[in-house]
């Protein structure tokens, strides 16, 4: 069973690089079809693939699952269809990103130049929002030791239950401004890149507001999401020497972000944290553990179970949890039994009476709600994805930033539920219309030569003049 499950493995990987390197060429800059490829690679393929090399996973003891989901040997036969599944749905979506994804090279954003002080102003609001909200979320906990002392996901629970829908709409305004600052970060980072003449003043204030999110908010997405889309970029634009070091120095970044996954649970305990995970005690093997966590391979253990349970020990939800996208602004007060959302509908049927969410990964949601049909979801995604990605490329300067946006949410597409991905989506894009922030982003690059002589040089500041990386 091994060696078939190591040859779809082969299989899978090999034709998943081919069309991610087509689908990388036929488009210049950060896409959303490439996002949502990207995405896929890191939420479903990549765990997969480490999954399947080590036979299967069982989370130690130490996580304190209830469930028997946190276990998973390969050899078992009730894990093959599960695993077709997954196989199937990856291997469609490759086939529709190939054969629709055009061949030609497109110019799309090239014949564009972003206005490095335009951007920095937009990045710089965001920040300001963020930093309004890290002094709110502390005041509202009680002060800075209550924060401390606080679990990050429990903390959160309980202002909802303070607050009522009131703090929900808070947490998704929140949301909004931080994958907001998160994608004009990537497109910050993909300029520099690009023109190589990163400014490493201002990309070192961007990693700091980063890492100060991790330490408020005890999620490591927005980090993680940053660097898939510096990692995309350095491809896209042939930054090999960067790219290999990234790399190198990524097994160190699994073990800070692994010994995060514990420490985030009470920061007055950071000591005690750090010795276990330093002495990898009760871990079975540190190296596969750890990139389970980095990678959330959780999420595709739970999806395999998903496919075992719903349609058997559990009905099918039959879109209820893609609906939610039109029921989302009703209070509960109003509409008591409007769906949850599915992270927390898998938690209460896996974890009941925990305080948490559990996420499956796009494909999870899909099988729960329509079972072997899901496997359709991903590839009508996918065409969704190339649809959009051509309209962004002819709407050219007018939509720059929401096509970094638009990367950034296709990443979280592939990794949590779909209605939520959305609400989250349409908020970044009112928020940037709000604001303007658009405006006087970027200019065709054939308008420079007569508007440099009217004195507007400051307009075009990414250019080869400027001190290079």
């Amino acid at each position: 069973m091994q060696h078939f499950y190591l040859l779809l493995l082969v299989i899978l990987v090999a034709t998943y690089w081919f069309v991610l390197n087509t689908v990388r060429k036929s488009r210049l800059g950060l896409t959303p079809l490439l996002g949502w490829m990207v995405g896929l690679a890191y939420f479903v393929l990549a765990p997969l693939t480490v999954l399947t090399l080590n036979g299967g996973f069982k989370f130690p003891d130490s996580y304190g699952l209830d469930g028997n989901w946190g276990d998973m040997d390969l050899s078992r036969p009730r894990f093959l269809g599960p695993y077709l599944f997954i196989w199937l749905a990856l291997m469609l979506t490759c086939a529709v990103a190939y054969f629709f994804c055009p061949r030609c090279v497109s110019e799309g954003n090239s014949k564009y130049l972003v206005s490095r002080r335009r951007l920095e102003q937009v990045i710089l609001i965001t920040m300001a929002l963020s930093l309004l909200d890290w002094i709110a979320t502390v005041w509202l906990t009680g002060g800075i030791a209550e924060f401390i002392v606080s679990h990050w996901y429990k903390r959160q629970e309980d202002l909802v239950q303070h607050f009522g829908s009131a703090y929900i709409l808070y947490m998704r305004t929140s949301l909004v401004n931080q994958i907001l600052f998160t994608s004009a970060a990537a497109l910050y980072a993909g300029e520099g890149l690009r023109r190589r003449n990163t400014r490493w003043v201002f990309t070192s204030l961007i990693l700091l507001f980063l890492f100060i999110e991790i330490f408020m908010s005890g999620n490591r997405i927005f980090f993680a999401t940053y660097l898939l889309s510096v990692l995309t970029s350095c491809w896209v634009y042939g930054r090999k020497k960067i790219l290999v070091t990234l790399v190198a120095t990524s097994p160190l970044l699994v073990i800070v972000f692994s010994v995060w996954a514990w420490v985030r649970a009470d920061l007055s305990a950071i000591p005690d944290s750090v010795e276990r995970e330093v002495s990898n005690a009760d871990l079975g093997n540190p190296g596969v553990t750890r990139l389970i966590d980095v990678t959330e391979g959780a999420a595709v253990m739970l999806l395999m179970n998903i496919v075992n349970d719903f349609g058997n020990k559990y009905d099918y939800l039959y879109g209820s949890t893609y609906s939610r996208l039109f029921t989302f602004f009703q209070p509960r007060t109003i509409h008591p039994e409007r769906t949850q959302d599915f992270a927390t509908i898998t938690a209460n049927l896996y974890e009941p009476g925990a305080v948490t969410s559990l996420g499956s990964t796009a494909l999870g949601e899909a099988w729960a709600n329509f079972g072997v049909l899901g496997i359709f979801v991903l590839p009508g995604i996918t065409g969704l994805a190339l649809l959009y990605s051509e309209r962004l490329t002819a709407a050219g300067d007018k939509r720059l930033l929401f096509c970094s946006v638009s990367f950034v949410m296709l990443i979280w597409f592939a990794r949590s539920p779909f209605a939520e991905n959305a609400i989250t989506w349409i908020g970044t894009a009112l928020l940037i219309w709000a604001l303007k922030l658009e405006k006087g982003l970027c200019v065709r690059t054939a308008a420079r030569k007569t508007l440099a002589p009217a004195g507007l040089p400051s307009v075009f500041p990414l250019t080869a003049a400027e001190p290079s990386a």
